[in-house]
Order: C-alpha cells, then structure tokens, then sequence
C-alpha cells in the first residue's frame, strides 16, 4: 500500500474524484495531485470521512520521519494508529518528572 501510484496533476479536479481514481493516497499527495490548498484537502477528507466514504487504510512515515495516513477510498475500518505515532520516536514524556523541575528550588 506504500506506492501510491503516479499520476499528472488535473487542475480543477475534486479531492473525492482524484482519490476515487487513485485508490489510496496521502493528503500531501492529494495536494500534488488536485492543485488544491493544503487547508482545502484536509476540509475534504475529514467531510468524507465523516460521512463514511473514505478510511484510514495504514499509516506511514514521511522523508521528515513523521507518521501520515493513506486514505483510501471505500467504506471501511480505519486502520490501528501505531503505538509510536503519538509521540516520535516512540518517547512519552511523564508530567510528573517534567513539573519536578517547577517545584525544586535551586
């Protein structure tokens, strides 16, 4: 699921179209491949998602090392976040040895 196929950018297609036709992309590639604003593709895909035509189908790492989901298009179970896509590199930071500092006067 991790090659998104490559396809010519159609200006003044709709996100639902381009991911209908692609199958399963990214929201960053969703903005390769309509030509629309990053704010417009996210607007979209939380709409679809909502009304149950897209799921998350897997997560996967970026070149920047975060975690982006692939959507894909079709009614479905989105899949399980992984374990370390909250934080990076999998560090969880504890607010009881964060906030020790605040109360110890040096």
């Amino acid at each position: 699921m991790n090659d998104i196929p490559k396809f010519t950018t159609v200006k003044g297609s709709t996100v639902s179209k381009t991911l209908e036709k692609v199958g399963h992309a990214t929201v960053s590639t969703l903005v390769k491949l309509t030509g629309r604003p990053m704010k417009s593709v996210l607007s979209t895909i939380k709409t679809l998602h909502d009304r149950s035509k897209v799921h998350i189908g897997a997560y996967t790492v970026n070149k920047r090392g975060q975690i982006a989901k692939v959507w894909v298009w079709g009614d479905g179970d989105d899949a399980r976040e992984p374990n370390n896509a909250k934080h990076k590199d999998g560090f969880i930071p504890r607010p009881d040895v964060a906030a020790a500092w605040l109360r110890n006067p040096i």
